[in-house]
């Protein structure tokens, strides 16, 4: 079969034109600046959040320890004067067994109860120290408690 100078000859008998390749190559970059295009979509505050949670993730394959991060933005805020910013990992440092007395590593004993509701699909759990009572999931929870006592 006679190939012109403006095509290619394939394996399969056919020809592959320039015309073709260039057609494929403008498809290819049409899909690469859509890409592109939809990366500069996105806000400020949806680039911070996409990236908090890549470091969340890079730190959790790290360090398996971490059972809970806190953080808190005032970002944008232009009435706040102090920190713009803080995030925290804590390591697991204990784990629910039951009901009962708890250590912890700064409170002293607490009572544990697990509560009949999730939120957010974690387990609830209610834990009570002398002077009041406070409801937490179970991340919160293995980051703040030791060992059960009793």
């Amino acid at each position: 079969m006679a190939v012109s100078s403006n095509s290619t000859a394939l394996p399969n008998g056919k020809n592959l034109s320039r015309r073709s390749i260039l057609g494929g190559l403008a498809i290819a970059s049409v899909g690469g600046v859509a890409a592109v295009s939809a990366q500069r979509d996105m806000t400020a505050h949806e680039r911070y959040e996409h990236h908090l949670a890549e470091l969340k993730k890079a730190a959790e394959e790290i360090d398996p320890r971490i059972a809970h991060w806190h953080g808190f933005s005032f970002l944008g805020d232009e009435s706040s004067d102090g920190c713009g910013m803080m995030i925290s990992a804590y390591f697991r440092t204990g784990r629910y067994e039951g009901d009962g007395i708890y250590e912890t590593e700064h409170s002293g004993l607490v009572k544990v109860t697990l509560l009949a509701d999730r939120r957010d699909g974690k387990r609830m759990f209610a834990y009570s120290w002398p002077s009041g009572r406070e409801e937490i999931p179970e991340d919160r929870l293995e980051a703040f408690i030791v060992r059960k006592v009793v």
